[in-house]
């Protein structure tokens, strides 16, 4: 049995909700007792059979929600002895052949992402986006998410090469691409963002960049991340996430890496990054939205009036 078949067995159950199970059948038991009681009709001793059936049923109900509770923990002691192991491949496959990957397939590869999924990310963009503080948009690629961060003043673009941050620009005026500040990374540096400023960025977003980097390498990312936002700031991150059994199908498909939610998030927040909102959607689509505590500050009082547009 493949571990995709046990963590979709487990969202299975999750989709279960025990204690509404458990108030619902109460609830109509009770209904039941009050009938035969309050009934104005006494015949033989059919409702000392229902009390006595009646606690039965209780008890019966709560012994499922133990051994559902207990069902779960089991798959999730077996999930966890899986862990390293998929950890460990994840890194082999990342080391072996997503590093080696061509600019172009990196740039064609897209995140399956349902209309609903997409609305809300934009809106949750543009109610990151303030004028007053510099941005990072961690590979744009050919997505249009750009656009809606044009506010950030000034946007910090970074990738692996500069022919994967061109054609998310091009498409600006060269007046407003002479404002960018594009930055080529290197994973193999000590620190792979230090070239940009510390506690500086008020916001900071990853689109279908991370779900291509093994555990430990978005470990090292989210520690630099901390490092480099400015008390408050956000960022919002796309991970593939290994708590849904397609997420984990996916990484034994060799598509991404293994990254359980889970343990992105006790991560995130032993750095001190407090946990602001998650979604999963249909298809591909699960994020992370994190912010650095504190209040975002800002010693500017204007922004020069101009609109950016497309060419």
């Amino acid at each position: 049995m493949k571990l995709s078949d046990i963590v979709y067995y487990r969202n299975h159950l999750d989709s279960v909700n025990t204690d509404a199970v458990k108030y619902n059948a109460m609830r109509e038991l009770d209904a039941m007792r009050h009938v035969v009681d309050h009934g104005g009709v006494k015949i033989g001793n059919y409702a000392d059979l229902i009390h006595d059936k009646y606690s039965s049923a209780i008890d019966a109900v709560a012994e499922m929600t133990t051994v559902m509770h207990n069902l779960r923990d089991e798959l999730d002691l077996l999930i966890e002895q899986h862990t390293e192991e998929y950890m460990a491949e994840s890194t082999r496959m990342y080391e072996q052949d997503m590093c080696w990957e061509t600019n172009d397939y990196i740039l064609g590869r897209k995140l399956h992402i349902d209309d609903d999924s997409n609305i809300l990310l934009r809106g949750r963009l543009r109610n990151y986006t303030d004028w007053r503080v510099p941005g990072l948009i961690i590979r744009p690629a050919c997505e249009t998410f750009i656009e809606d961060l044009v506010p950030l003043d000034p946007l910090y673009i970074v990738d692996h090469h500069m022919d994967l941050i061109t054609p998310s620009t091009s498409g600006f005026s060269e007046v407003y691409q002479a404002r960018l500040r594009p930055y080529v990374i290197s994973e193999e540096d000590d620190e792979i963002l230090g070239r940009l400023p510390d506690e500086q960025f008020g916001f900071v977003f990853a689109y279908n960049f991370f779900n291509y980097k093994p555990y430990e390498l978005l470990q090292r990312y989210l520690q630099e991340l901390y490092q480099k936002m400015r008390p408050g700031g956000a960022v919002i991150l796309t991970f593939n996430d290994c708590d849904r059994g397609h997420g984990v199908a996916l990484m034994e498909a060799n598509f991404m890496c293994y990254t359980p939610k889970n343990k992105v998030i006790n991560y995130a927040e032993s750095l001190g990054f407090d946990l602001s909102h998650d979604h999963t959607g249909l298809g591909d689509i699960s994020w992370l939205e994190f912010r650095k505590p504190g209040k975002i500050t800002s010693l500017r009082s204007a922004q020069p009036l101009a609109k950016i547009i497309s060419k």
